[in-house]
């Protein structure tokens, strides 16, 4: 019975304690009027399959992207914007013919099991350097299940080691895909 009085102070205790930094970030950016829709190239949130797949072939077109070997992603080249030559591969998830996330993959063009300067756990700084270049500061780190995140209204972009080869990074609207329901 002591036990239990002993107890409950520590439960208290533990059950007011402030939100993380990612749930503080959450409520902060969700509760902001505006919607950011924007990706990168001439992809958004929101979109149509349809405008999708027309403005991959229009980047196709002008030679920025291609298919990537399995046909399973589109294909863009980096040569010279991170440390060393990479590859980032991507396609989006559809929920009602609009896209909610764009799932991205990133590897050095030279990476072996042998190169391991070429491994993710240095290509991770370089895609953080890069998300940062493209979407600004004020990623967060060491969170659970990601190495960092930001959030800008509804868009949240997570980055994470696939791994020993890939970096993962995910654009998601956080209005269609909730927090919890992230994977």
């Amino acid at each position: 019975m002591n036990r239990l009085f002993l107890c409950i102070p520590a439960l208290i205790i533990v059950a007011c304690e402030p939100a993380s930094d990612y749930e503080a970030m959450v409520t902060r950016e969700l509760s902001r009027p505006d919607t950011i829709r924007t990706l990168f190239f001439s992809y958004e949130l929101g979109m149509s399959r349809q405008a999708f797949y027309d403005s991959s072939w229009t980047l196709n077109r002008h030679g920025l992207v291609t298919h990537a070997p399995t046909n399973s992603h589109v294909q863009y080249k980096l040569p010279d914007e991170l440390s060393y030559p990479a590859t980032m591969l991507y396609y989006p998830d559809f929920q009602e013919n609009q896209i909610s996330r764009m799932r991205l993959r990133f590897a050095y063009d030279g990476w072996a099991p042998w190169n391991r300067y070429l491994w993710s756990d240095s290509l991770l700084p370089d895609v953080l350097r890069l998300m940062e270049s493209w979407y600004g500061k004020g990623f967060i780190g060491n969170l659970p299940h990601h190495q960092f995140v930001k959030i800008d209204a509804n868009r949240q972009i997570t980055i994470q080691h696939g791994d020993d080869r890939e970096v993962l990074v995910q654009i998601t609207d956080l209005r269609v895909i909730p927090p919890e329901e992230h994977d």
